[in-house]
């Protein structure tokens, strides 16, 4: 008798085990997704780090995915206007270099700067709405700018010998630019002609 009070225990453990590996199966399908996505981009490790920090990623299907980094890359592009504005402020607010040669022009390489970074972010906006709509020339046109806006921020400061270009700044280059690049492999995987 007490083995046949023993057989509801049984199935109810095998149940629960069942649903527990259920679980486990069902939260690793997105990470698995993640990861096969992001081995064929450039940036692994960034595509990885980044798609995990969202959590939309873990529902997300490829085009989703290539939507949520694309907007980290607005995200990232809208922060460096930011911090350039606020280095415009500090010069504003210095009266020895805001009114010296120097400091003019730095003031006027700055502002070129932060609208490029503007323009990005707008241009990596943009994209986003054309994955969406499944626009595949416009969305890799638009990625393609934003990727370039910073390198006509650092071919300005190359153009003036006494400004070096600020090391802040070349890391967020590289970032935003990175982060393009791995949209762009992961566009390369979406089913453009589905509709």
């Amino acid at each position: 008798m007490s083995s046949i009070n023993v057989l509801p225990l049984l199935v109810l453990v095998l149940l629960l085990c069942s649903l527990k590996s259920h679980q486990i199966f069902a939260t690793a399908e997105p990470d698995d997704l993640i990861q096969k996505t992001c081995k064929t981009t450039l940036y692994y490790d960034l595509c990885v780090a980044s798609l995990r920090s969202n959590s939309s990623s873990a529902k997300a299907d490829t085009k989703g995915l290539a939507v949520i980094m694309i907007g980290i890359g607005a995200a990232n592009a809208n922060e460096t206007y930011t911090y350039l504005s606020s280095q415009l402020l500090l010069i504003l607010k210095s009266k020895k270099d805001s009114t010296s040669t120097r400091g003019l022009t730095r003031n006027k390489v700055l502002r070129l700067c932060a609208e490029r970074y503007m323009f990005a972010s707008q241009a990596l906006r943009e994209a986003v709405q054309d994955v969406e709509l499944m626009s595949q020339d416009y969305a890799y046109v638009q990625v393609s700018a934003a990727k370039d806006y910073p390198n006509v921020c650092h071919n300005a400061f190359k153009r003036v010998p006494s400004l070096a270009y600020p090391p802040e700044l070349a890391r967020r280059e590289e970032n935003l630019v990175q982060i393009c690049d791995v949209a762009t492999g992961i566009m390369d995987l979406i089913d453009w002609d589905q509709n």
